[in-house]
Protein backbone atom coordinates (compact mmCIF):
# COMPACT_ATOMS: atom_id res chain seq x y z
CA UNK A 1 0.00 0.00 0.00
CA UNK A 2 1.12 3.53 -0.70
CA UNK A 3 0.01 6.87 0.66
CA UNK A 4 -0.26 10.37 -0.73
CA UNK A 5 2.39 13.05 -0.29
CA UNK A 6 0.10 15.98 0.53
CA UNK A 7 0.07 16.76 4.26
CA UNK A 8 -3.32 18.20 5.15
CA UNK A 9 -5.64 17.99 8.14
CA UNK A 10 -3.11 16.04 10.24
CA UNK A 11 -2.78 13.30 7.64
CA UNK A 12 -1.59 12.43 4.18
CA UNK A 13 -3.77 12.88 1.11
CA UNK A 14 -3.31 12.30 -2.60
CA UNK A 15 -4.61 15.74 -3.56
CA UNK A 16 -4.92 19.10 -1.87
CA UNK A 17 -8.54 19.59 -0.86
CA UNK A 18 -10.22 23.00 -1.14
CA UNK A 19 -13.52 21.82 0.38
CA UNK A 20 -14.67 18.30 1.25
CA UNK A 21 -15.87 17.86 -2.36
CA UNK A 22 -13.57 20.19 -4.30
CA UNK A 23 -9.91 19.51 -5.07
CA UNK A 24 -7.04 21.64 -6.34
CA UNK A 25 -6.72 20.68 -10.01
CA UNK A 26 -2.97 21.27 -10.37
CA UNK A 27 -2.44 19.03 -7.33
CA UNK A 28 -4.55 16.27 -8.91
CA UNK A 29 -2.53 16.31 -12.12
CA UNK A 30 0.88 16.62 -10.44
CA UNK A 31 0.26 13.85 -7.91
CA UNK A 32 -1.41 11.57 -10.46
CA UNK A 33 1.58 12.01 -12.78
CA UNK A 34 3.95 11.19 -9.91
CA UNK A 35 1.94 8.09 -9.00
CA UNK A 36 1.87 6.97 -12.65
CA UNK A 37 5.67 7.18 -12.66
CA UNK A 38 5.83 5.18 -9.45
CA UNK A 39 3.52 2.48 -10.87
CA UNK A 40 5.45 2.22 -14.15
CA UNK A 41 8.78 2.07 -12.31
CA UNK A 42 7.52 -0.55 -9.84
CA UNK A 43 6.14 -2.66 -12.70
CA UNK A 44 9.47 -2.54 -14.52
CA UNK A 45 11.64 -3.06 -11.45
CA UNK A 46 9.59 -5.97 -10.08
CA UNK A 47 8.52 -7.50 -13.41
CA UNK A 48 4.84 -6.89 -12.68
CA UNK A 49 2.20 -7.48 -15.34
CA UNK A 50 -0.16 -4.55 -14.78
CA UNK A 51 -2.82 -6.22 -16.93
CA UNK A 52 -3.17 -8.73 -14.07
CA UNK A 53 -3.13 -6.11 -11.29
CA UNK A 54 -6.14 -4.80 -9.42
CA UNK A 55 -5.90 -1.30 -8.01
CA UNK A 56 -7.86 -0.80 -4.79
CA UNK A 57 -8.55 2.69 -3.49
CA UNK A 58 -10.61 4.08 -0.65
CA UNK A 59 -11.92 7.66 -0.60
CA UNK A 60 -9.05 9.95 -1.69
CA UNK A 61 -7.16 6.84 -2.86
CA UNK A 62 -10.14 5.82 -5.00
CA UNK A 63 -10.14 9.31 -6.48
CA UNK A 64 -6.44 8.88 -7.30
CA UNK A 65 -7.10 5.59 -9.09
CA UNK A 66 -9.95 7.07 -11.14
CA UNK A 67 -7.71 10.02 -12.06
CA UNK A 68 -4.93 7.59 -12.98
CA UNK A 69 -7.28 5.75 -15.34
CA UNK A 70 -8.37 8.98 -17.02
CA UNK A 71 -5.01 10.77 -17.20
CA UNK A 72 -2.75 7.76 -17.86
CA UNK A 73 -4.81 5.28 -19.89
CA UNK A 74 -3.39 1.79 -20.12
CA UNK A 75 -1.88 1.60 -16.63
CA UNK A 76 -5.06 0.41 -14.91
CA UNK A 77 -7.23 -2.33 -16.37
CA UNK A 78 -9.02 -3.37 -13.17
CA UNK A 79 -9.91 -1.26 -10.15
CA UNK A 80 -12.06 -1.44 -7.04
CA UNK A 81 -13.05 2.03 -5.84
CA UNK A 82 -14.56 2.46 -2.38
CA UNK A 83 -16.38 5.77 -1.70
CA UNK A 84 -15.09 7.58 -4.81
CA UNK A 85 -16.26 10.76 -6.49
CA UNK A 86 -15.22 12.54 -9.68
CA UNK A 87 -12.46 15.07 -9.01
CA UNK A 88 -11.24 16.27 -12.42
CA UNK A 89 -12.79 19.45 -13.79
CA UNK A 90 -11.50 18.72 -17.30
CA UNK A 91 -11.29 15.14 -18.49
CA UNK A 92 -9.25 14.30 -21.58
CA UNK A 93 -10.58 12.01 -24.31
CA UNK A 94 -9.59 8.62 -22.95
CA UNK A 95 -10.34 5.07 -24.09
CA UNK A 96 -11.20 2.94 -21.07
CA UNK A 97 -12.73 0.07 -23.07
CA UNK A 98 -10.28 -2.43 -21.50
CA UNK A 99 -11.03 -1.27 -17.95
CA UNK A 100 -13.26 -3.07 -15.43
CA UNK A 101 -14.28 -1.10 -12.34
CA UNK A 102 -16.09 -1.98 -9.14
CA UNK A 103 -17.47 1.10 -7.38
CA UNK A 104 -19.00 0.92 -3.91
CA UNK A 105 -20.80 3.90 -2.40
CA UNK A 106 -22.23 4.17 1.11
CA UNK A 107 -25.97 4.87 1.22
CA UNK A 108 -25.57 6.94 4.40
CA UNK A 109 -22.50 8.81 3.08
CA UNK A 110 -24.33 12.09 2.64
CA UNK A 111 -21.25 14.02 1.50
CA UNK A 112 -19.76 11.74 -1.15
CA UNK A 113 -22.42 9.21 -2.18
CA UNK A 114 -24.42 11.79 -4.19
CA UNK A 115 -21.38 12.16 -6.50
CA UNK A 116 -20.93 8.44 -7.20
CA UNK A 117 -23.46 8.30 -10.09
CA UNK A 118 -21.56 11.07 -11.90
CA UNK A 119 -18.36 9.02 -11.72
CA UNK A 120 -20.20 5.92 -12.98
CA UNK A 121 -21.46 7.98 -15.93
CA UNK A 122 -18.06 9.54 -16.60
CA UNK A 123 -16.15 6.25 -16.63
CA UNK A 124 -18.90 4.54 -18.64
CA UNK A 125 -18.84 7.30 -21.25
CA UNK A 126 -15.14 6.59 -21.70
CA UNK A 127 -15.86 2.89 -22.26
CA UNK A 128 -15.18 1.33 -18.85
CA UNK A 129 -17.26 -1.63 -17.69
CA UNK A 130 -18.71 -0.57 -14.33
CA UNK A 131 -20.18 -2.67 -11.54
CA UNK A 132 -21.69 -0.05 -9.19
CA UNK A 133 -22.94 -1.08 -5.75
CA UNK A 134 -24.36 0.67 -2.71
CA UNK A 135 -23.92 -0.61 0.83
CA UNK A 136 -25.90 0.50 3.91
CA UNK A 137 -23.11 2.46 5.58
CA UNK A 138 -21.57 5.89 5.65
CA UNK A 139 -18.14 6.89 4.41
CA UNK A 140 -16.47 4.15 6.45
CA UNK A 141 -16.04 0.73 4.89
CA UNK A 142 -16.71 -2.62 6.50
CA UNK A 143 -17.60 -6.26 6.06
CA UNK A 144 -20.20 -5.62 3.33
CA UNK A 145 -17.50 -3.94 1.23
CA UNK A 146 -15.08 -6.80 1.87
CA UNK A 147 -17.64 -9.39 0.76
CA UNK A 148 -18.45 -7.47 -2.43
CA UNK A 149 -14.79 -6.89 -3.33
CA UNK A 150 -13.95 -10.54 -2.64
CA UNK A 151 -16.82 -11.74 -4.83
CA UNK A 152 -15.93 -9.27 -7.62
CA UNK A 153 -12.25 -10.27 -7.53
CA UNK A 154 -13.22 -13.94 -7.79
CA UNK A 155 -15.24 -13.13 -10.89
CA UNK A 156 -12.38 -11.01 -12.28
CA UNK A 157 -9.95 -13.88 -11.81
CA UNK A 158 -12.26 -16.25 -13.68
CA UNK A 159 -12.57 -13.75 -16.56
CA UNK A 160 -8.77 -13.23 -16.69
CA UNK A 161 -8.15 -16.99 -16.83
CA UNK A 162 -10.71 -17.43 -19.60
CA UNK A 163 -9.13 -14.74 -21.79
Amino acid sequence: AVRGRIVQEDGFRWFARITPTRFEQHSIRTETDAFAGFVADAATRHHLDLSRATFLGYSNGANLVSSLMLLHPGLVERAALLRPMPVLDHVPATDLSKVRVLMIAGAADLTYSPFAPALVTLLSQHGAEIDARIVPSGHEFGSADVAIVRQWLSGSAAVAQAS
